[in-house]
């Protein structure tokens, strides 16, 4: 029965944001004290605001996934997949097979232990990104597995271990790198796999631009200036992307995908998608941070003093909508222009790009980069890291032994040197 109550909350509460957010809203509102009416309104609106960002980021995720697909058929890629979920169930499903599979619990009790670092540390990160935790929990697991050979207890100690500390020390790392964007006294960090990958951006971006020259605040004049509203933005400079790649991959490839629509106007309405999905995902970020903020200060005055929310990428996609686009333009060249460097090179695993590291990797860090270097810094930070994105995903695979990865730009980073550390001490199990 307890089992059956852990999955259940796990499963249908934990992993959907959501839900999940709305559980955080309604404790921080009950340490506030709220009267009933008060509380209810706070959690609806940050349920259903949760729920409008999602949409809106699935939105985005389907429209740019289509374009990108057509793409890779257009040039013929083939090689080790970088998406997220993909690696996820790949994972969970050789664990299974060595009855090493309980992810959730690895999950459930690494959250449990982040909650006890913040509150007896000076760190007080909370990861309240729920779906990430889940596959954070699934990589680790697995990497340690196959890496180190560990099994049993020891496995799971690991895991639980390993997953906390970079729950609560690694977002805690980047928040002084994002109060230029934040201010000192706004209580949110980011709680994704973009954290040590976000501070390497930061540092790239001021070495291209400076801050003062801010994407959400250029100077633009005549008909340029309709370039100022984030969706007229996005709605012609997407279209005309899109419609560009539908030509160079013919009406053939494109019908894959459009069907019986005409691949010109397939490649329009992906393009104009894109827009309709920033509007929907602002307006719900609007929401949902309206409630979650004045509520995780019942966290902070009652459970955890001075406690901070580790939050999903598109928060702060509205703290910069042009910056998010050009950090997503110029992560998609850079991971391509990485393809083509695995290639020169003659290197043995190919890392092939997919959306989620594409759209919200490249977004979140454009962000990031328009904060400390303005949007030149957006240009440079994010080409680059885009290129270390897809070469260090290519050697992640290599070093673990796998054909899939998570393709986020921490694991082409950071994990990749624990990885090879930890391969190098322990001896390979591929």
């Amino acid at each position: 029965m307890l089992k059956a109550i852990l999955n259940f909350f796990i499963t249908q509460i934990f992993q959907t944001p959501a839900y999940f957010m709305g559980l955080v809203v309604l404790l921080g509102c009950l340490f506030l004290r709220k009267d009933a009416k008060s509380t209810l309104i706070s959690v609806i609106k940050a349920v259903v605001g949760m729920m409008i960002l999602s949409i809106g980021a699935g939105q985005l995720k389907t429209a740019s996934q289509n374009v990108i697909e057509i793409f890779t058929m257009r040039l013929g890629l083939t090689g080790v997949s970088t998406d997220m979920w993909t690696a996820v169930y790949a994972y969970i499903e050789e664990l299974n097979l060595i009855n090493m599979g309980n992810v959730a619990m690895v999950m459930i009790t690494a959250w449990v232990v982040n909650l006890l670092l913040a509150k007896f540390t000076p760190i007080k990160t909370i990861f309240l990104t729920g779906h990430v935790a889940y596959c954070d929990s699934a990589f680790i697991t697995f990497f340690l597995y196959k890496v180190c050979g560990l099994t049993g207890g020891a496995l799971f100690v690991g895991a639980v271990l390993t997953c906390a500390v970079y729950w609560w020390l690694f977002p805690a790392i980047l928040r002084r790198f994002l109060t230029p964007m934040l201010g000192e006294e706004t209580p949110l960090t980011l709680g994704h796999n973009l954290c040590i990958s976000g501070l390497i951006t930061t540092q790239l971006a001021r070495l291209f631009g400076k801050k003062e020259e801010s994407a959400e605040n250029l100077k633009l004049s005549g008909w340029l200036s309709i370039f100022k509203d984030s969706v007229v933005a996005y709605s012609i400079i997407m279209s005309v992307i899109y419609v560009t790649i539908i030509l160079i991959a013919g009406p053939e490839i494109v019908a894959k995908k459009a069907g019986s629509t005409n691949y010109i106007v397939y490649g329009l309405n992906q393009g104009l998608t894109m827009a309709v999905g920033v509007y929907v995902l602002l307006s719900g970020v609007r929401m949902f941070l309206n409630e979650l903020i004045p509520a995780f200060k019942g966290f902070s005055d009652r459970l955890v003093k001075g406690a901070i929310a580790a939050v999903d990428s598109p928060v702060f996609w509205s703290y910069g909508p042009n910056a998010a686009l050009l950090g997503f333009l110029f992560t998609v060249l850079g991971q391509f222009a990485g393809v083509g460097l695995l290639a020169l090179f003659g290197s043995p695993v190919m890392a092939i790009p997919s959306v989620i590291p594409l759209f919200f990797g490249g977004c979140t860090l454009g962000v990031f980069a328009n904060a400390w270097g303005g949007w030149k810094g957006v240009i440079g930070a994010t080409f680059i890291m885009g290129i270390i994105t897809i070469c260090g995903s290519a050697a992640l695979a290599y070093v673990v032994g796998t054909n899939f990865v998570p393709g986020h730009s921490d694991w082409s980073t950071l994990w990749l040197g624990v990885m090879f550390i930890l391969r190098t001490l322990f001896g390979a199990r591929v």
